[in-house]
């Protein structure tokens, strides 16, 4: 068979293996005239045979499947508990007991700051109008305003930065 038609069969997987033999032997021997011998040599180039590991030999791998059972019982024991004892040590190390959390200790309030503090606040309302009243709640204070006309307010008074300054939260009545 010639070449071109050993290439058209190629190209159209018709070939066996004979013929893919026989038009790689022909380009050893005749190099490629045109554009398309040469695309198909440097397919052919391109592929190679895959090549199967050897495999073993099927008695030594018998042999090596079927250990004694008493060598095998052995080495995975020592591995089961060697990896329990890893898992339990790691189980330890990273739970451990917790720490107690640690609250930051807020800085001392300095009486006299918060004093003058409340007094500014005082003057909010005049006299006339009504008065204020201040009672200590927690680290703040609860402040009534009694108003001339019989109403009343509630805010609390949360200090801040030390008493320079007050969170005022508004209670409804």
């Amino acid at each position: 068979m010639n070449r071109k038609d050993l290439i058209r069969m190629y190209l159209n997987a018709e070939t066996t293996c004979e013929q893919e033999r026989e038009l790689a032997d022909s380009f050893t021997a005749v190099p490629p005239a045109d554009e398309e011998e040469m695309t198909v040599y440097r397919m052919m180039q391109a592929v190679s045979p895959i090549q199967l590991p050897e495999l073993p030999d099927a008695g030594y791998e018998f042999d090596r499947m079927m250990q004694p059972a008493t060598a095998r019982s052995f080495y995975t024991w020592g591995l089961a508990l060697s990896g329990v004892a890893a898992a339990i040590l790691a189980l330890i190390l990273i739970t451990g007991k917790p720490e107690k959390s640690v609250i930051p200790a807020t800085p001392p309030i300095d009486n006299s700051k918060l004093i003058q503090q409340l007094s500014l606040i005082s003057k909010i309302i005049p006299p006339e109008n009504g008065r204020l009243e201040f009672r200590p709640a927690g680290d703040g204070f609860v402040m009534t305003a009694y108003f001339s006309d019989g109403r009343t307010a509630s805010y609390i008074l949360a200090p801040l930065d030390s008493a320079r300054s007050f969170k005022l939260i508004s209670l409804k009545h």
